[in-house]
């Protein structure tokens, strides 16, 4: 492996980076929902413009609102 070289810039690998770390989180979310585990789903994310979007799959508003909430919270205080 001495020999391994790359000429990708240093910004693109960090951009695949990401992106394998977004479809890591996918993927065990994806596995959750199919075992069961999960039963609804609000989650919160940007686009490349900086738009923020909100997905949601529950049975009822003040259900999504609820779980919105609590996701803020549990940010917020991992942040801290």
């Amino acid at each position: 492996m001495d020999n391994v070289f790359t000429i990708t810039p240093k910004a693109k690998l960090q951009e695949e980076d990401r992106k394998k770390q977004l479809l890591e989180v996918i993927e065990v979310v994806r596995e959750q929902i199919e075992s069961g585990e999960i039963t609804e789903l609000v989650a919160c994310s940007l686009d490349k413009d900086g738009i923020a979007q909100i997905h949601v799959s529950v049975l009822d508003f003040t259900g999504g609102v609820g779980l919105f909430e609590i996701g803020k919270h549990m940010l917020i205080e991992h942040r801290s």
